[in-house]
């Protein structure tokens, strides 16, 4: 986060080399004089030879150059009050309409969160300003850029972020993401699996909550769905639950995936192919005999479905990684040719 030190202090320095000894820091420049001179140290190997002596600074330019600095600085708590004060205004966020374009206060303030809870310290101070109470009011509101900027700080906040991933869920907001997605379209809905997939990466409790809740069945009929981007997230999600969550594997299992993913791939190849593809490869490696019965169907003819996809000269020139994934899963699916036999070894 930036710092709110009213004189503009220098806080890091670079590593100097001390004759094959091992870096030493140097002393930090503590006003601007300072740090305009170790600038010059730093970098005047690279410069044209010259005199690069710094000679005293007149008062004039002195200010000039503090008012230059201090316009780079921001308050980031400052930033983020004033964005959280225009977003939590529920009354004005419920009135912007479907179809009508974000107030500009509105969207700088989407922006202006957006840009700075990257950062993971800033994110949990974020939590810490009451900023957490902006998302049920803006993914409540009917206009979808609302609600799908809001999923998108949901998503930011939550990557790889334990202490705001456990915020949200005790806040209940990976239930009403969970809840929100099946009537989400387009943008709205991939921004919305987005922010449940930040939600549950490598964070067990929103993990068994997804299953618990019917998120395995969500993200199964997303991928069946019309919107690429959506379908494309979806399968990121599916493949990540059924490499590190037995559980969730389970239910996409029971909800026969394997077919899913096959009249897809029947349909012609786009830009979930490769995704759709790394999932099938992803399940039919533990070779768990529940998968290989489902792949061995003689009425799915996967097989065929595989070989015809690899016909497409494209996979050799563009889509080498999916060209990779179908050899992959007919490698294991030939060592398994007796669909009479793994009946058998299923029903024991």
């Amino acid at each position: 986060m930036a710092s709110s030190n009213p004189n503009n202090q220098v806080v890091g320095a670079m590593n100097v080399e001390n004759d094959g000894a091992e870096p030493v820091q140097p002393r930090q420049p503590k006003n601007l004089q300072g740090l305009l001179r170790f600038a010059m140290e730093a970098t005047k190997a690279e410069d044209a030879p010259g005199n690069s002596e710094l000679g005293p600074m007149d008062e004039e330019r002195r200010k000039f150059l503090e008012e230059a600095l201090k316009s780079l600085t921001i308050d980031v708590a400052e930033v983020l009050q004033k964005s959280i004060k225009i977003l939590s205004d529920s009354e004005r966020i419920q009135s912007i309409q479907l179809g009508q374009e974000l107030p500009e206060d509105v969207d700088i303030a989407f922006s202006n969160i957006l840009e700075l809870v990257d950062n993971i310290d800033t994110a949990n101070d974020f939590y810490k300003l009451g900023g957490f109470s902006i998302l049920p009011i803006c993914l409540g509101c009917e206009n979808d850029k609302i609600r799908s900027r809001a999923s998108s700080i949901l998503a930011e906040l939550c990557q790889n972020n334990p202490f705001c991933q456990s915020r949200a869920l005790e806040c209940g907001l990976f239930n009403v993401m969970l809840h929100l997605a099946p009537s989400e379209k387009g943008m709205a809905l991939a921004k919305c699996i987005s922010a449940i997939s930040s939600m549950v990466r490598d964070f067990k409790p929103s993990l068994q909550e997804l299953t618990a809740q019917g998120g395995c069945e969500l993200l199964a009929n997303t991928l069946q769905g019309p919107d690429i981007s959506a379908r494309t997230r979806a399968a990121f999600l599916i493949r990540y639950l059924c490499n590190s969550y037995v559980d969730a594997k389970d239910k996409f299992v029971q909800q026969n995936i394997v077919k899913i993913i096959a009249d897809l791939l029947k349909e012609g190849r786009d830009d979930t192919s490769e995704h759709l593809l790394s999932i099938l490869d992803t399940l039919v490696q533990d070779v768990d005999p529940k998968v290989i019965k489902l792949c061995r169907d003689p009425g799915l003819n996967l097989d065929n479905i595989l070989k015809e996809h690899l016909k497409n000269p494209e996979l050799d020139e563009c889509f080498i990684e999916e060209r990779d994934y179908c050899r992959s899963i007919l490698r294991v699916l030939e060592n398994f040719p007796q669909f009479e036999q793994l009946n058998s070894e299923v029903d024991r």
